[in-house]
């Protein structure tokens, strides 16, 4: 059985989320170039999600970085808009 990382396991230094101690982030958070009060999350390959605010891409960098891991199917990862929240 996998383990599954939870997000307290996880660790924002500024903008960047690491898993634990690790010095290479999982994933980034930059701003949005039209609308600098929202931001996007950045994958290691350089695409980026739509644009939300700080709190909500934070948020969403959970699941996105559970799923880069290889511990979330990508309709977990991804964030339902009927819904309002994760669709998993």
């Amino acid at each position: 059985m996998v383990r599954v990382i939870q997000q307290r396991e996880f660790v924002w230094r500024g903008f960047s989320l690491h898993l634990g101690q690790r010095s290479k982030p999982v994933l980034e958070l930059i701003p949005d170039v039209t609308f600098p009060y929202l931001f996007r999350i950045r994958y290691p390959d350089g695409w980026t999600s739509s644009s939300g605010n700080l709190t909500r891409a934070k948020d969403a960098a959970y699941g996105h970085a559970r799923y880069l891991l290889g511990q979330e199917s990508l309709a977990g990862a991804v964030w339902s808009r009927k819904t309002g929240r994760d669709a998993a």
